[in-house]
């Protein structure tokens, strides 16, 4: 039997894990073929970028290795969590800690050479060290074709190619910067002085305005910003009417209060009854979702539930004047600071958007096969999802304490409204106004795309994805996703039976949702558990698989 994974970041890492744990049982022999140009298990988590990089995970959450917790019924492969590696490793860490992502690509490097000492007998485990390029179907099993022309023919190919290659070409000077990583290299023909737009205000726009300030010797302290006076002159925009809302307080022994409305079952019990099982998002889910938010409440203020349903809201909103936009937002980030400094189990705001995240797995059971109907699932895609990211997916607290900052200093200033119109006007670009009663026009000399979105084709930066979706995508005229089953597998176009060719992580945005995340010790793992309907049956048939109605406990 050859398994062969294709691309070893994070989620190919949990491909070993779970392959290790499996033959650790009696069983045949196993060739496992790693596809991977790159060192093992890093991804886009490169040891050599700048540590104001930051994970937008706390290190308590993160671990590369297995416990029964995480994987109920199926063999497992313990290990230290980041958490407990870094006390090892670089000395005392708190749990809530956001640290540089350059650590935990330290750690995934560190997994990766630990898991390959621990192979098992029966195991053969092969790096391959190049770039996958195609993948089909065969007569029996899969074929993998290389870089370097080799073909490989494999009985399972598992895809886990994350976001896909680096960007390694500089833009031009003054250029529309389509792909802001890596940084900072991305963004180091931005000059200074000259004024910049951001398209978008989460975390890969966090990302950037990190690089253009203290990535150029810019600092925070107790009094707001210090420039360095090599900043670019910064220009945020957002589709919403709102910044991001910041990441909460929480507390160690934090356990997510159980649903009482929003759960798998609900969502099950809805399908019954929907015309060919297909759900309307908006019709079906939305009202589960705010009923479960304000449950958390207990005794809200109208205010609070105000706010809620703002949060939760994707209604437009028109401002008189740009001042009043302005004023707003900033009024309304500093408000949500105050909630966010406040924490879960206190502040009745953030433990009711806590839902979104917390019962994530209900989302997903409304996106899994056969999911929503079409029109429905265009709009959860391009329209929930990003109102998701920016209630509870959004940037550490210290970001916005350190945005507010950057807009005092007079470097970051907030575009025309929301949802501006760009284009080009001679060497430079043009933001207008398209949600304000007295239009207005800002001018720039460089643009930077900072809301990056899954699945998106780029076949230069991923050319297993453009082979995959060659054959069995799906375009709704914004992105194209994947035809997969709810196990993973793929699904020719032309119909018939799925083939042994299975996608995880990233790339397989749309047919599931949020796949990309590095799995939580001590809780369940909806990652591992998917890999283990996979590669349970096929490296390890005696052995009883997780039944697909398992959630978490």
């Amino acid at each position: 039997m050859r398994v062969a994974v294709i691309g070893v970041g994070p989620r190919g890492l949990s491909v070993l894990e779970r392959v290790i744990s499996h033959t650790s049982l009696p069983g045949p022999p196993i060739e496992l073929l790693l596809i991977e140009p790159n060192e093992l298990g890093v991804g886009v988590h490169d040891i050599r970028q700048p540590d104001y990089l930051l994970l937008n995970t706390i290190v308590a959450q993160l671990t590369i290795f297995s416990d029964g917790h995480m994987a109920p019924g199926a063999p497992v492969t313990p290990g230290p969590s980041l958490y407990q590696w870094c006390h090892e490793h670089h000395g005392p860490v708190e749990f809530d800690d956001f640290l540089p992502r350059r650590l935990l690509g330290e750690y995934l490097q560190w997994a990766a050479r630990v898991l390959l000492a621990r192979v098992p007998p029966r195991l053969t485990v092969r790096h391959l060290p190049t770039a996958a390029r195609h993948v089909r179907p065969a007569t029996t099993g899969a074929v993998v074709t290389l870089a370097d022309g080799t073909a490989h023919a494999v009985d399972l190919a598992v895809v886990t190619t994350g976001h896909g290659l680096a960007d390694t070409e500089p833009p031009p000077l003054g250029a529309f910067v389509e792909t802001p990583y890596p940084l900072p290299a991305r963004t180091d023909g931005i000059v200074e002085g000259t004024t910049v737009a951001l398209l978008g205000s989460g975390l890969t726009a966090m990302d950037v305005i990190a690089a253009l300030t203290v990535g150029r010797g810019g600092a925070f302290d107790d009094h707001g910003y210090i420039p360095s006076g090599r900043e670019p002159r910064i220009v945020l925009t957002n589709r919403a009417r709102s910044l991001p809302r910041a990441r909460p307080r929480t507390s160690q022994d934090r356990v997510a209060a159980p649903a009482r409305y929003f759960t798998p079952a609900a969502i099950a019990a809805l399908r019954h009854h929907a015309p060919g099982g297909l759900l309307d998002f908006r019709r079906h889910v939305e009202p589960l979702i705010r009923r479960e938010a304000i449950s958390r409440m207990g005794k809200p203020t109208a205010g609070e539930i105000a706010v809620v349903d703002q949060a939760l809201s994707l209604e437009p909103v028109t401002w008189r004047t740009y001042e009043e936009y302005r004023d707003a937002t900033l009024a309304a980030a500093r408000a949500d600071l105050v909630e966010a400094e406040r924490g879960l189990g206190v502040s009745a705001v953030k433990d009711a958007l806590e839902v979104l995240r917390d019962h994530r797995e209900s989302l997903r059971a409304a996106v899994d096969p056969p999911g929503l109907t079409e029109e429905s699932h265009r709009y959860f895609a391009h329209e929930y999802v990003p109102l998701v990211n920016r209630a509870v997916v959004g940037p550490q607290k210290e970001r916005v304490h350190e945005l507010l900052a950057l807009v005092a200093a007079g470097v970051l200033t907030l575009g025309p409204g929301p949802g501006p119109a760009l284009e080009p006007v001679g060497d430079r670009w043009a933001l207008t106004s398209t949600r304000l009663g007295q239009p207005r026009r800002i001018e720039v000399d460089a643009v930077v795309r900072a809301n990056l979105t899954w699945p998106s084709p780029d076949d230069a930066r991923d050319p297993v994805g453009s082979s995959l979706r060659s054959w069995i995508a799906v375009d709704d005229g914004r992105s194209h996703r994947l035809t997969l089953d709810r196990d993973g597998y793929a699904i020719p176009r032309e119909g018939g039976a799925p083939v042994p060719i299975a996608v995880f992580g990233p790339p397989a945005e749309g047919a599931s949702y949020y796949n990309h995340y590095v799995p939580s010790p001590g809780m369940w793992s909806r990652a591992l558990t998917d890999l283990d309907r996979v590669l349970g049956p096929t490296l390890a048939p005696a052995v009883p698989v997780p039944s697909p109605l398992l959630r978490r406990p």
